[in-house]
């Protein structure tokens, strides 16, 4: 009889609060877990131009990057807050990692700013590397470490689509074999000719078989300079270049 009087009033109590739950949740609810409190996203830097792999004129190259949950303040000696601080902008550099040091990289150059783009000056042609790194007031690296790189290839000099190529024949040569453009550029070679009483000219064909034409220049007597306005092929490949008047000044027209 004893035990007979526990159960009922076990299962009178479950009864109660199953009523319970379902009065607070509403009928057929799940009960979830609270969500969380306000979190800090992490901060992250990305560089948006140029792009990773691109090929680039030579020149001027401009390196712009997005930023996010990271104020950019000048730093004038302020102590270290959290979520602020200003960027390190890198070329041909390998990007500081020591927590406890400034980002100085021990070679190449490095730029102090809290601007979100860098124009890097007179970039030679070749391979280069660009890298931007988020860092405290004190110039030490945010752990994790925040940064983001882009290889590129830069040839010919350039401000945006138009490419300047300065090409000089001195002594029946030219002064390079070699000139690279971005494709679909608007070229112009400007064209020195130091040969006194010589004639040359600057022209560009598919190949050295000369089967088409993309540009061929007027002949120009010595001394003299002129510039040459084309559009470069849009197709990246190897082109060739010569004087029509002495093809032995020959050489390789590259679009990247």
């Amino acid at each position: 009889m004893a035990r007979l009087l526990i159960l009922t009033l076990v299962i009178g109590c479950v009864a109660l609060f199953s009523g319970a739950v379902a009065q607070e949740y509403g009928g057929g609810q799940t009960p979830t877990a609270a969500a969380a409190g306000n979190e800090t996203n992490a901060t992250n830097v990305t560089i948006t131009s140029p792009e990773a792999n691109a090929s680039v004129a030579a020149g001027n190259v401009t390196v712009s990057v997005n930023v996010t949950n990271f104020t950019l303040v000048a730093p004038t000696g302020q102590p270290n807050v959290p979520g602020e601080g200003h960027l390190h902008y890198y070329l041909d550099a390998v990007v500081p990692t020591n927590a406890s040091a400034p980002a100085i990289p021990k070679t190449g150059g490095y730029v102090i700013s809290t601007n979100l783009s860098h124009t890097w000056e007179n970039v030679t042609p070749g391979a280069h590397n660009f890298s931007v790194q988020a860092v405290n007031n004190d110039h030490t690296p945010l752990i994790p470490l925040v940064f983001d790189t882009v290889n590129v290839t830069v040839g010919g000099n350039a401000t945006g689509n138009a490419t300047v190529v300065n090409l000089t024949a001195e002594n029946t040569a030219f002064n390079t074999s070699t000139i690279t453009v971005p494709a679909g550029a608007n070229v112009t070679v400007h064209f020195v000719n130091k040969d006194d009483g010589i004639s040359h000219n600057f022209a560009v064909y598919d190949s050295n078989l000369r089967s088409r034409s993309i540009f061929v220049g007027d002949i120009i007597t010595g001394p003299a300079e002129t510039n040459y306005t084309f559009t470069a092929p849009s197709e990246p490949g190897t082109y060739y270049f010569q004087c029509d008047v002495h093809p032995s000044m020959n050489g390789n027209f590259i679009v990247q």
